[in-house]
């Protein structure tokens, strides 16, 4: 299915590529869009784009459009918007895991942004509740793992459409880790290591998504009932995220999503800032940006007013996809990047949660920014999350 999007996509780039007032974007052929619920008896307008209104298109955030072969997109794109029917209308993108930079040597032994953040000293309060989802938009989640067998509930395959829970990469093991390995004596720890996860699996083997995937998923997981869902792809800026967002808001669920490693200032016009997503930075060691330089290569964590908060993103370890039949199989990595600092901040939103799981996602988002150490970091919003600061006024603010 993938593949045949792909291939959609790299026809869509041809059919622009001498244009010279288009830029170029990876995407399926097709379009996301929303209508707005005061146009949707305006039948003929709709009619006009080859949208046909029915009683679901009043409250869908985020619907699909699948225009006739050779159709300009970007012309058609231009129109819905100049028609004042939709809310947004925009690209179906090719999103991916970001780039992380190389890993480095896997030392079980220093999981040093637990000290960052103080995720122990957090853990003599409250180290989360069984009763708390955090929902993993990603790759898949090894349940079988040695450190994190009897975390993981059974999930969902969208690249599939099915209950098969496989791996396609070692992304969303490596995030599920983060959030919550559980805390014992063999392995790495989780930031939130007595909650729940759930996967859903959305990328292939390449690591490739749609932006279409990304946002069913995240409604799914708040349909699902899970308190946190964590994306670490790219597509932060998408006003269709923006969207499954406030969908997912309203159905009490938090939105944690990574800022990217481009390592670029993004403007507050082609990055806006969602009041329905957590966007995520990355910091090193010393409470710097995280960046990265080999040879001619640079990256590391976006930065700008979109960024709510910024985690740990440098040199993070945490569990990886192995064969258990094999004794040396390896069954941790290394590596860095803005996918492994949200959930950083997923599993401190789990521990708010915990708490109290009355708490509305914009309650927790408060507490996030408001007990974040204010690091003095241009661009990585409130500073640096801390557990330890995040629970407390947790409980404070559920007494």
């Amino acid at each position: 299915m993938l593949k045949s999007l792909l291939t959609l996509s790299l026809l869509a780039l041809a059919a622009h590529a001498q244009s010279q007032t288009q830029t170029p974007i990876l995407h399926t052929g097709e379009l996301l869009y929303k209508i707005r619920p005061e146009r949707l008896s305006d039948v003929s307008v709709l009619n006009s784009f080859g949208i046909t209104p029915s009683r679901t298109s009043s409250w869908l955030p985020v619907q699909l459009l699948r225009p006739a072969l050779g159709v300009d997109l970007f012309k058609l794109r231009d129109s819905m918007l100049k028609s004042q029917a939709f809310e947004y209308v925009v690209f179906n993108t090719v999103e991916t895991e970001p780039e992380e930079d190389e890993a480095s040597s896997v030392d079980l032994n220093n999981q040093w942004h637990h000290d960052a953040i103080q995720s122990a000293e957090s853990w003599d309060y409250n180290a989360g509740s069984g009763d708390v989802v955090v929902a993993v938009c990603d790759s898949g989640i090894q349940a079988d793992h040695e450190d994190l067998m009897g975390r993981v509930l059974p999930g969902w395959n969208l690249v599939g459409n099915n209950n098969e829970n496989t791996t396609s990469t070692n992304h969303g093991t490596h995030v599920a880790g983060l959030i919550g390995a559980t805390l014992n004596e063999v392995g790495v720890a989780g930031v939130a290591p007595n909650i729940k996860l759930l996967p859903l699996r959305i990328s292939d083997t390449n690591g490739s998504t749609t932006m279409k995937r990304i946002t069913d998923c995240i409604m799914l997981a708040a349909d699902r009932g899970a308190k946190v869902v964590n994306v670490s792809f790219t597509g932060v800026e998408s006003a269709a995220v923006a969207a499954a967002g406030k969908y997912a808001n309203e159905k009490g669920t938090l939105v944690v999503y990574s800022a990217g490693n481009h390592g670029k200032l993004r403007s507050e016009s082609s990055y806006p800032r969602s009041p329905h997503v957590v966007a995520v930075g990355g910091t090193n060691r010393t409470d710097k940006r995280w960046t990265w330089r080999k040879f001619l290569r640079s990256g590391g964590s976006n930065y700008g007013p979109f960024v709510d908060i910024s985690a740990p993103g440098l040199d993070l370890t945490s569990t990886a996809v192995y064969n258990v039949t094999n004794p040396q199989a390896v069954k941790y990595r290394t590596g860095s990047g803005t996918s492994y600092s949200a959930p950083i901040v997923s599993g401190v939103a789990a521990l708010i949660y915990s708490v109290n799981p009355r708490f509305t996602p914009q309650d927790v988002e408060n507490i996030l920014l408001e007990s974040a150490d204010k690091i003095g970091v241009s661009g990585l919003g409130a500073g640096r999350v801390n557990a330890l600061k995040a629970v407390r006024l947790a409980i404070q603010r559920a007494q």
